[in-house]
């Protein structure tokens, strides 16, 4: 069943068009990767999804709903929760309440309840456990995409947007948040993931789009990704290089 799906998208900024009649398809149940060169426009694709972009034309539908024009609060509510790249915790809070700030827009759930589930979120990212009372600014870059992660995840979201979630971090913890990637799948949450490390993406994804300059470049299953000569040489054989 398609959780997503994007008809024509474009955006606009000051400096011009960035995406320019994006199609895109995300099946519920998947790990979709949206792949690209900086500057593609894959940040801005899921800015657009989520209500961030002002100039967004097209089509947005989730669960056959027009999601441009709405506002980011209802998107929410409706069933996504988007993961922005940096991070951007609350550095003077500590990791249980930045987590349980992820459930701000979910009402009528009463606070011993939203704690039980922040308990369930630090058993699913067992790391974070020890550091319940660590404020976010002592955290190192891993911790930090950890608590994002599962800061989004109490939105109880259908669709889950990572953006750049491996970015900065050492190899080890790459290697560990995207097991975590798969885990969210198995439990259920469909994933939309922007990301550098084509490599790493690919191998969770069960597909994935390239943008270029804004547009589709091609799509299609992670072999015929990485078997297409043009796309593995200029796009994914070097983002997987600077990985």
């Amino acid at each position: 069943m398609k959780l997503l799906e994007i008809k024509r998208l474009t955006a606009r900024y000051n400096a011009g068009e960035v995406l320019k009649g994006l199609d895109l398809v995300v099946e519920e149940g998947e790990i979709v990767a949206l792949l690209g060169s900086n500057g593609a426009g894959k940040s801005t694709t899921l800015r657009a999804i989520t209500g961030l972009v002002p100039n967004a034309g097209g089509e947005v539908l989730f669960e056959g709903q027009q999601l441009l024009g709405m506002r980011t609060e209802r998107i929410v509510r409706l069933g996504l929760a988007h993961v922005p790249e940096g991070r951007r915790l609350f550095p003077g809070l500590t990791v249980r309440d930045n987590i349980l700030l992820g459930a701000s827009n979910r009402s009528g759930v009463s606070r011993r309840d939203l704690e039980r589930e922040t308990d369930g979120m630090l058993e699913f990212f067992p790391d974070l456990k020890r550091l319940e009372h660590a404020y976010g600014w002592t955290l190192s870059g891993g911790q930090m995409q950890m608590v994002a992660v599962a800061r989004g995840l109490m939105a109880r979201p259908k669709l889950l947007l990572l953006d750049e979630p491996s970015l900065g971090l050492a190899p080890m913890i790459v290697q560990q948040v995207f097991r975590i990637i798969k885990e969210i799948r198995e439990r259920g949450t469909t994933v939309l993931l922007v990301e550098q490390n084509a490599n790493m993406a690919l191998s969770v994804a069960d597909r994935g789009y390239v943008l270029e300059a804004g547009s589709l470049l091609v799509s299609g299953k992670p072999d015929e990704l990485w078997n297409n000569d043009q796309v593995r040489a200029a796009y994914l054989g070097g983002l997987a290089a600077s990985a």
